[in-house]
């Protein structure tokens, strides 16, 4: 299955190198950054919405990510605090915003740098190796990408859902399912946009499933499936995974 639309990747057939997201919804400066980045020795992934990049997240191993600020429908605050939710990867903002407020706004979004445009490549390409370097220095390299609701544990990185240490078996596209919306908790996820992430191209044929993957998803995750506290519905709009729950790093 696809990512969605607004999500490319570029991949490289060497020994791994680290996986940079790039999020701008100006695909020409995206490229820019990605050629930019090859140049210097990582693989890049391009993502030209913010909820193609969050898709893109949650379905590749990504090292680090160099988020935009001024995006539409989601900007990349918004996007940074919901990545920071349930992964300590390396977030470098990029804006032409420079003023203090701004760039203090991206730090406390959970960001660990913040490049304002325009940038120097070599200072850019200089600065990911550094958050990549003490990343390593701190786990060995090990990024934490996981979601605990209640006693659901979501494991992203390892594609494993359990409760109270018991697995719980999910097709892949009921994992993709769970995680996007896990990842987008307290905001309603329209219909639309759920169809796209889940099935790309595919989404005008296999859409009107969607409503059958939720109810088949609640019925392995929630406590009382027909009075459902995770994933809720909200009428003719879309669905919500409950901002009510805890959701931990």
């Amino acid at each position: 299955m696809g990512l969605g639309t607004g999500a490319t990747a570029k991949v490289s057939q060497d020994e791994r190198r680290p996986v940079i997201l790039i999020v701008d919804d100006s695909a020409p400066h995206a490229t820019m950054v990605a050629d930019a980045l090859e140049t210097g020795g990582f693989e890049t992934l391009v993502a030209t919405s913010s909820a193609a990049a969050i898709a893109m997240f949650l379905e590749t191993r990504t090292d680090a990510v160099i988020l935009d600020v001024l995006m539409p429908h989601m900007d990349g605050y918004d996007v940074c605090a919901r990545i920071r939710d349930f992964s300590d990867v390396p977030i470098i903002m990029l804006s032409a915003l420079r003023n203090e407020a701004e760039i203090v706004q991206g730090l406390n979004a959970g960001a660990d740098d913040y490049v304002t445009k325009p940038f120097n490549v070599s200072e850019l390409i200089a600065r990911v190796g550094a958050q990549l370097r003490r990343v390593h220095r701190q786990d060995g390299n090990r990024r934490r990408v996981h979601i605990e609701a209640d006693d659901l544990s979501i494991d992203l990185d390892g594609r494993r859902v359990s409760r109270g240490g018991t697995d719980i078996r999910l097709s892949p596209t009921e994992f993709r399912l769970l995680s996007y919306l896990a990842a987008n908790r307290g905001r309603v996820v329209p219909h639309s946009e759920l169809i796209t992430q889940l099935w790309g191209e595919d989404g005008a044929r296999l859409g009107p499933y969607l409503k059958i993957y939720v109810r088949r998803l609640r019925q392995k995750v929630e406590r009382e499936p027909g009075t459902p506290s995770l994933i809720v519905s909200r009428h003719g709009s879309g669905y919500v995974f409950s901002e009510k729950v805890p959701v931990k790093p």
